[in-house]
């Protein structure tokens, strides 16, 4: 979230609202409110003092805009030291509802959910196609890296555009989440779509995803625009429906059972096997032991 504010405070702010509001939809949960603490430097120099006025008027015009009241909070200032004040840093922590007796009849289909406690898997079933919603860079926009952690080692770049109507997407993603026919979801946002494939694959369901656009490979897989989602479902055009005029839909493959991700972005092939990924991940839990 600090990348994302010290790149562009007021358009972090917003997206840090909306990943949130999106980690809850992806489990078939509506947003219900939320709390914050907000971290900063001295108010007393103009800069710093504007890049924290722009993270509180970011985040309240998107938790308005999701009408999601924040209801507490707390405020951490003067942190500063030798190297300088602290990026304006707001943290959030959303809670959202979801009806143990909600079906898909109450959503316009004729299905029962199969998850009805616990929202679907993040990790892929491999039971489904393979479909990206709300990603406006796959749409043909100009791709963003700015606040991406593949930035991070070095360069800048634009912050990405956020969604013209998030409160729509986060309501269809909710319902759509809790079809019976959709098998997995995971919100796309922090390491962009190749981190996002990369948790849902496991030992025993991989995927096979190709996709391209205007933008480069590095572009397309590691750019972090908020207010996306992978959805792995039985019903694509079902999903596609779901989301007419509120949020771009594209299939980008299908599961297998090689227990490998495959993808083939452009000129870039990929390939790793889940067990690496883990082994991967698992890096700073090894070290800290």
């Amino acid at each position: 979230g600090s990348r994302w504010t010290s790149a562009a405070p007021y358009e972090g702010a917003r997206a840090i609202a909306l990943e949130n509001a999106t980690n809850l939809a992806a489990m078939g949960a509506t947003p219900l409110a939320a709390v914050d603490c907000l971290n900063g430097g001295n108010p007393e120099k103009p800069d710093v003092y504007g890049g924290f006025a722009a993270i509180v008027d970011g985040l309240a015009e998107m938790c308005s805009d999701l009408s999601v009241p924040v209801v507490g909070g707390n405020v951490s200032l003067y942190n500063d030291s030798a190297a300088g004040p602290i990026p304006p840093t707001p943290t959030l922590a959303m809670v959202g509802t979801r009806s143990q007796n909600d079906t898909d009849r109450e959503r316009g289909t004729d299905e029962e959910s199969t998850h009805p406690d616990a929202g679907p898997s993040t990790a892929l079933a491999g039971e489904g196609t393979l479909l990206v919603v709300g990603d406006r860079v796959l749409d043909g926009e100009p791709a963003g890296l700015g606040g991406s952690a593949y930035l991070a080692a070095g360069g800048a770049d634009r912050f990405p555009s956020l969604p013209a109507n998030p409160a729509a997407l986060v309501d269809q993603l909710a319902a759509v989440a809790g079809r019976a026919t959709t098998t997995a979801v995971h919100d796309a946002s922090h390491g962009g779509l190749a981190v996002t494939l990369a948790e849902m694959v496991t030992p025993t369901v991989g995927a096979t995803v190709e996709t391209g656009g205007q933008a480069s490979p590095a572009e397309l897989l590691f750019h972090e625009q908020p207010g996306r989602a992978v959805i792995e479902t039985r019903d694509p055009e079902g999903v596609r429906e779901a989301f007419a005029g509120v949020a771009p839909v594209h299939e980008i493959g299908s599961t297998t059972d090689t227990g490998r991700l495959e993808a083939n972005v452009g000129d870039t092939d990929l390939s790793m096997a889940a067990e690496t990924i883990a082994e991967h991940r698992a890096v700073l839990d090894r070290e800290m032991d």
